[in-house]
């Protein structure tokens, strides 16, 4: 199968997974693919934001109970990539994200297994330090406009936009997120490669981000 063709079939899978519950798909058979899921909600109207703030680090998930981030030479290889993608669709860099009106976290599960759901999506609740709402300001919880429910495994790359701006219930939106697994391999070059090809990817099967479409 092509990545190609991988990536229709994913975004396939993603469109079963927001109406029930749906595990990530088994990438024993993929070989050399790996899968690209992308979810925002309709409602949110991309063009009208102007600014973004993205943390020069990423936080890892899994295999302790302490915060750990990822920020060496490769980790910003792919917050550039991320970056990139974000100048590339009209938004704004900002170094203080308190003038941001778009915030963006990454997150990758270096191992273990952690599920996602619509009611409760944050499996790291309830680890010290890692993202919560209290990182972007005065919130009090998270909530996605768009039904959510599946599976993360070990070698997946999360990242989430959040709408810094609207205050409804003073919940944090999250208006668009990327899934990218079939990270993992024994091959760290492989695995960086996988990563950055990932990022491009979630931004170009992600039109709606344009600040030219309306």
């Amino acid at each position: 199968m092509t990545v190609k063709k991988m990536f229709c079939a994913a975004i396939a899978l993603f469109t079963l997974a927001i109406v029930a519950c749906e595990k990530e798909p088994s990438t024993s058979d993929l070989h050399e693919d790996y899968l690209v899921y992308t979810a925002h909600d309709t409602v949110a109207e991309f063009p009208e934001f102007d600014t973004y703030y993205l943390p020069d680090r990423i936080l890892l998930i899994g295999g302790t109970d302490k915060a750990e981030y990822w920020d060496d030479e490769r980790a910003q290889q792919v917050v550039a990539a991320v970056a990139a993608g974000m100048d590339a669709a009209g938004y704004t860099r900002v170094a203080d994200k308190e003038l941001a009106d778009l915030g963006l976290q990454m997150s990758y599960v270096r191992r273990a297994t952690y599920f996602i759901g619509y009611d409760n999506p944050y499996w790291w609740w309830y680890y010290p330090y890692y993202w919560t709402p209290g990182y972007w300001g005065d919130w009090t919880g998270w909530y996605y406009p768009f039904h959510v429910h599946y599976g993360y495994t070990s070698g997946s790359m999360l990242i989430e936009m959040l709408d810094l701006v609207q205050t409804p219930d003073k919940k944090l939106p999250v208006v668009w997120n990327s899934f990218i697994g079939g990270l993992l391999t024994s091959d760290a070059d492989l695995n960086l490669r996988r990563m950055l090809d990932g990022v491009k990817q979630a931004f170009a099967q992600s039109p709606y981000l344009l600040k030219s479409i309306r």
